[in-house]
């Protein structure tokens, strides 16, 4: 019987999966442009992407969500919960800006055609609903993240979760209201300018 490498198996796995979701989002976009959001639906996409349709569910919880990436501000909360420990919340938040370059979604060639697919389908209400869904499961996130960094917890101490509020309206300005506007990092820095200085007292 033929051994199987135990370190090659799993690279092979994402391999697969890199190029099933691939597929998935191709043939999505590609449906989205030549027939609009609306008139598209995930049968439609599944057989342009040659795929059964429970292996769609299986990287995408709804059509909604090929507008938003897979894993929509993890690559951002990744790096912000990887931060050097002995940043304060704001210093953190830089921090992860720098690294992941302002984005909330993974840097790959597409990203651009997903963001203004979403522009053009923000209307729909569907889509605006699920950005909602997604913003606040992400400042969720952020509110956990935050209170492991201050090593406390948030039902009890409000900062993780105004921290958390603050940067999610932040994120909410930048992919509801301005999507063709300036970078995440530009709106973090203009509401770190309109905050007060810190108290000494």
């Amino acid at each position: 019987m033929q051994e199987t490498d135990p370190v090659a198996e799993p690279g092979m796995r994402d391999r697969k999966k890199a190029r099933t979701r691939g597929a998935i989002r191709t043939a999505a976009f590609d449906l989205f442009e030549e027939q609009g959001f609306e008139r598209t639906t995930v049968q439609q996409i599944c057989h342009r992407a040659d795929i059964a349709h429970r292996t769609f569910f299986r990287y995408y919880p709804a059509k909604e969500a090929l507008l938003f990436g897979w894993g929509f501000g993890q690559v951002f909360l990744d790096a912000f919960g990887a931060a050097p420990a002995g940043l304060d919340l704001w210093a953190a938040l830089d921090h992860a800006l720098t690294s992941t370059d302002g984005q909330l979604e993974e840097p790959a060639e597409h990203t651009a055609r997903r963001r203004r697919l979403r522009r053009e389908h923000l209307g729909v209400q569907s889509v605006h609903n699920y950005a909602l869904i997604s913003i606040d499961a992400f400042t969720l996130r952020v509110t956990d993240l935050a209170a492991e960094r201050l090593g406390t917890d948030p039902a009890t101490d409000l900062r993780p979760v105004a921290f958390a509020a603050m940067f999610g309206g932040i994120v909410r300005r930048h992919v509801l209201i301005a999507p063709d506007g300036n970078l995440l990092s530009a709106w973090t820095e203009a509401f770190q300018d309109v905050l007060p200085p810190p108290r000494t007292d």
